[in-house]
């Protein structure tokens, strides 16, 4: 009876062994411009934002660099744990988590691959959205701004309104 118990034993405490990395988000076939087309048009249709994720792997396997999100804009009241939004940081840069949970007058939130929360709460001050709609893509965020442009619906020469999460310092191309 003791080895079945220490085989158990073992068993519970070592859990099941993590991915060193997270799978892939989602795919489609859809080209990015489409992808970011229809995000626009969502966007637009509520008065929300369009966003690209940037290649950190914190969202996988729900978002990656395939993925476009309209975001929109909702009531700091509104909010409920596991909702996916976006928040600036202290140094300005849009990042995108999950809500954990309400700690007053603030979110807890973490990346779906990381394995503790952010250091940062989301605030209604630092809050930008939420996300109401993923659209997965074939190909990958680009990583120029002239990419971003000539990826961009029509392949306009001025940027795209697509804003990755990984901007300049200014948070805009």
């Amino acid at each position: 009876m003791l080895p079945a118990f220490g085989a158990i034993a073992t068993l519970l405490l070592s859990g099941c062994q993590q991915l060193a990395q997270p799978p892939d988000a989602p795919r489609s076939s859809l080209p990015r411009a489409n992808a970011i087309t229809l995000a626009q048009l969502t966007a637009s249709s509520i008065g929300g934002e369009v966003f690209s994720v940037s290649p950190t792997g914190s969202m996988r396997p729900t978002l990656d660099e395939h993925s476009v999100v309209a975001l929109e804009r909702v009531d700091f009241a509104h909010l409920r744990p596991g909702d996916i939004v976006i928040y600036r940081n202290r140094a300005g840069w849009p990042i995108i988590h999950r809500l954990l949970a309400r700690q007053g007058n603030a979110w807890v939130v973490v990346g779906d691959a990381n394995p503790t929360p952010d250091q940062e709460s989301v605030t209604p001050s630092n809050l930008v959205g939420r996300v109401c709609a993923i659209f997965y893509s074939s190909e990958g965020l680009p990583t120029s701004p002239t990419a971003i442009a000539s990826a961009s619906p029509g392949g306009k020469s001025q940027p795209s309104t697509e804003k990755p999460l990984k901007a300049p310092e200014n948070g805009r191309y």
